[in-house]
C-alpha cells in the first residue's frame, strides 16, 4: 500500500483506532477501498473478516479471510460477524440500491423484515445510512468510519500534489463549497463543480463521475470555449452526514474526467475525503496538471 506523507495524516490514536477492542469486521462494497482498510487493519495487528456482497465486491476480497452474501443475506452476515467474534465494524465501498421485490430474503431478513421496508420508504440517502448504523449499534455491534482503521486514507490538509491553485481558482473553490453545502442540507449530493465563477454542474443521484461526464458534454458543445484550464471540482460531506458509512472518495478516475472536463483542479474537504489510491491519484493530477487540494471546513460559513 503506498506510504503517505507525514503532513497527510492524522496519528491513528486521533482517530479513534485505540477504541477497537476485538477482531475486525468489513462489511464490503465495490471498489478497492474494502481491501486497502483491510490491509491497513493486518498492519496495525488487528483480526478481522469481510462480508463480500457478490455483484459488488472485488474478487481481491478472497486474500483475506472472507463469506460472499448475496442481497438480503442479513442472516448469513451476521452469522459470520459472530462466527469471527467481530463486535467493531466498518461499512465501506460503493453499492447500487437493490430492488426489494428481486431480493431473496434469509431468515434473518424475514426477522429484521419492518426495518428493511423502512429504508425503502421516504427520506434520502442519509436518513437510510444513519438507519444502517442504528441497525448494526442496536445488534451491539460499534461503527467506525473506514479513517479510524485507515487514516492515511483521509485527504490532509493543503496542496498534496505539484500545482497549487491561482487566485481564480480559489475565488471558484469557495463558491464550489457553498454550493455543495447547500446541496448538502437538501441530501441531494456532495459535489459541484465551479467554473470562473458558474456554477457548472452538480451531483444528484447519478453520483460525481457521471456529473463530470456532463461537464465534458458541454465543453464539447463548446458552452466553456478556452485553451486554458479553468474551474474546480469540490467534494465535501454535507451538513449533519453519518461521515462513519458515507464520506466522499475521489481517485484517479475523478482527476482524468476532471482533466477531460477541462478543469484546473479539485478541492476536498481536508479530512472528511477519502482518497483511493492515494498515490495513483497524486500521479494523475500531477500528469494531467491539476492541482488537488485539501481545504478545512472548520470555520466555514455559507456566507464566508
Amino acid at each position: 500500500m503506498p506510504q503517505p506523507r507525514a503532513d497527510d495524516i492524522d496519528a491513528p490514536e486521533a482517530r479513534g483506532v485505540g477504541t477497537i477492542e476485538g477482531p475486525l469486521g468489513i462489511l464490503a462494497g465495490g471498489g478497492p477501498l474494502p481491501c486497502v482498510v483491510a490491509e491497513a487493519a493486518i498492519a496495525r495487528g488487528l483480526a478481522l473478516h469481510i462480508v463480500a456482497i457478490r455483484g459488488e465486491s472485488r474478487e481481491e476480497i478472497e486474500r483475506f479471510p472472507h463469506t460472499w452474501i448475496k442481497w438480503g443475506e442479513i442472516g448469513k452476515m451476521l452469522a459470520a460477524f459472530d462466527a469471527a467474534h467481530c463486535r467493531d465494524l466498518v461499512i465501506i465501498g460503493g453499492v447500487t440500491r437493490p430492488d426489494l421485490a428481486n431480493i431473496k430474503f434469509d431468515l434473518g431478513a424475514i426477522r429484521n423484515l419492518p426495518y428493511l421496508l423502512s429504508l425503502s420508504i421516504g427520506g434520502g440517502d442519509d436518513r437510510v445510512l444513519s438507519s444502517i448504523v442504528r441497525f448494526f449499534e442496536g445488534k451491539g455491534y460499534r461503527v467506525h468510519g473506514a479513517g479510524d482503521v485507515a487514516p492515511e486514507l483521509l485527504a490532509g490538509e493543503g496542496t498534496l500534489g505539484d500545482k497549487s491553485p491561482s487566485t481564480a481558482d480559489k475565488a471558484d473553490i469557495e463558491m464550489a463549497f457553498k454550493v455543495v453545502r447547500a446541496l448538502g442540507r437538501l441530501d441531494v449530493g456532495q459535489a459541484a463543480v465551479v467554473v470562473k465563477g458558474h456554477v457548472l454542474a452538480v451531483e444528484a443521484a447519478e453520483g460525481t463521475d457521471a456529473m463530470l461526464l456532463r461537464c465534458v458534454e458541454l465543453r464539447e458543445l463548446g458552452w466553456t470555449r478556452r485553451r486554458n484550464r479553468a474551474g474546480v471540482l469540490v467534494k465535501a460531506p454535507k451538513p449533519g452526514q453519518e461521515e462513519r458509512v458515507d464520506l466522499p472518495t475521489i481517485g484517479p478516475e475523478t482527476v482524468r474526467k476532471a482533466a477531460a472536463a477541462g478543469l484546473a483542479g479539485i478541492a476536498v474537504a481536508a479530512g472528511q475525503v477519502l482518497i483511493a489510491e492515494r498515490a495513483a491519484t497524486i500521479e494523475a493530477a500531477n500528469e494531467h496538471g491539476l492541482f488537488l487540494l485539501g481545504e478545512p471546513l472548520a470555520g466555514r460559513t455559507d456566507d464566508a
